[in-house]
């Protein structure tokens, strides 16, 4: 059995469950086993008590001879196989009863013991319960009865006991495995809205069952939750898209002005001025249509336009418009995948995200000379769609902040990049139920891969 399988909580659980109902059910079968024992044995202690006083009541009123005829004859109409009498006279010598001999070991007034003798005529020593009492002239009378019924008893009590307890344990594996089974399907349905929460699925809720149950109040309390985070971040969205939204506009306007006031002025000194102006204006709208984006991508819109399409022409395509600008870069752009595989996905979206991790390779992968496009099948159902540069790539542990929003691991050769390229990627894959990973690529470079939902059939 494997440790990892020891470790979940759900099979702990049920194995503590199966534990507890064995150990239950052996206590029970016990408990049964020793009461039942006992009564038998105390009804065998009445039966020898009571035939030592009748036997003794009659030795008063008969006398020897009266005791001996008596025993004689309840032996031989008694019908109860399992009585033993023997009746010891003042010299010690039997007088009457189905014993050979009285015990070495027995005294003349024992309390109820349980002793092995010789019935006559029997071929082994029994077990047997005995009581003895002195009479009054000096004789000692001895009954008792053979315990073949106790042992038998224990036999069939052993084997029962066998037997319901495989039985219980079987019961108890069965009732334990559904436990669990109940328990972790319960615990899937808060782990899938987590999950699904966790990959930009804001409204993803925990599945109810509608019981009313410990389980199902904990769903409502948990959706409830959920539901104010939603609109929380709802309002976020639309204060940030309607803020990039409405700066969209003053930006244009400032740049028409800039490049009037360019085309006018005749002084070298504001000309330089205006132009540098003319850029960061341009990148504050780059900004503001990438914050748009990404607001619009994490609120799903675009959904719609999902259609399954083919990866290899899409690589393709790119290759052979970043080619130029590539070679002037000094990098080759090649494609690897193979012809099959299919994607549903927004073309334009996807398009876009590669578009990035392209114009980030060709910035920061200076000193390498190729760019891999590749689409590979990955774990599971998935497509791997990776772009990969041979330059320095990110150092180790800074790959963790790569994908954070404004951050930018090296503003000197970032250029006019705002920080949000990798955010929009990786939000580009959220859209598609997908991830993206960042890592260093071998021998050396970085690789983006974004892995997708390979197209069922």
């Amino acid at each position: 059995m494997r440790r990892g399988f020891l470790q979940s909580t759900t099979v702990r659980l049920a194995l503590a469950l199966l534990l507890v109902q064995v150990a239950a059910l052996a206590l029970g079968l016990t408990i049964i086993h020793r009461f039942t024992e006992a009564t038998i044995l105390a009804d065998a202690r009445t039966a020898a008590e009571v035939a030592r006083d009748d036997f003794a009541e009659e030795y008063r009123r008969e006398g020897e001879a009266g005791l001996v005829r008596t025993i004689r004859d309840r032996l031989a109409a008694r019908d109860d196989q399992n009585f033993v009498v023997l009746l010891k006279g003042p010299g010690g010598a039997p007088v009457a009863g189905n014993l050979t001999q009285w015990p070495a070991t027995v005294g003349p007034a024992e309390p109820w013991r349980r002793i092995s003798l010789f019935r006559a005529g029997g071929l082994a020593a029994e077990e047997m319960g005995i009581v003895t009492t002195r009479l009054p002239d000096g004789r000692v009378l001895l009954t008792g009865e053979v315990l073949e019924a106790q042992a038998q008893l224990a036999r069939a009590s052993q084997a029962a006991f066998l037997y319901a307890l495989a039985a219980g344990i079987l019961l108890a594996a069965i009732v334990a495995a559904l436990a669990a089974w109940i328990l972790a399907r319960r615990v899937d349905a808060f782990a899938r809205a987590a999950a699904a929460i966790a990959g930009g699925k804001l409204d993803a809720r925990v599945e109810r069952d509608e019981t009313g149950d410990a389980f199902d109040r904990l769903g409502v309390s948990i959706n409830a939750m959920l539901d104010r985070i939603e609109t929380l971040v709802g309002e976020l969205r639309m204060v940030t898209d309607s803020m990039a939204h409405d700066l969209r506009s003053p930006v244009s306007r400032l740049k028409a002005v800039l490049e009037q006031a360019l085309g006018r002025t005749r002084d070298e000194t504001a000309a330089t001025a205006l132009a540098g102006a003319i850029d960061e204006a341009d990148s504050l709208h780059r900004l503001l249509d990438t914050a748009l984006e990404i607001s619009r991508a994490e609120a799903g819109i675009g959904r719609d336009q999902f259609a399954r399409f083919a990866l290899t022409p899409l690589l393709e395509d790119l290759a052979e418009v970043y080619g130029p600008l590539a070679e002037d870069e000094g990098f080759a752009i090649h494609v690897d995948s193979p012809g099959e595989l299919d994607v549903i996905a927004h073309r334009e979206m996807l398009l876009r995200a590669l578009s990035n991790l392209i114009d980030n390779a060709l910035k920061y992968g200076g000193g390498g000379s190729v760019i891999r496009l590749a689409a590979a099948r990955g774990e599971g159902s998935e497509i791997a769609l990776s772009v990969a540069d041979d330059g320095p790539g990110i150092p180790e542990d800074r790959i963790g902040e790569a994908a954070k929003r404004f951050v930018r691991l090296d503003p000197a050769r970032g250029g006019s990049g705002a920080g949000l390229g990798l955010s929009l990627v990786e939000t580009i894959a959220h859209m598609h139920d997908g991830r993206m990973t960042i890592a260093r690529a071998a021998p050396r470079g970085t690789i983006v891969t974004l892995c997708l939902p390979i197209a069922s059939d």
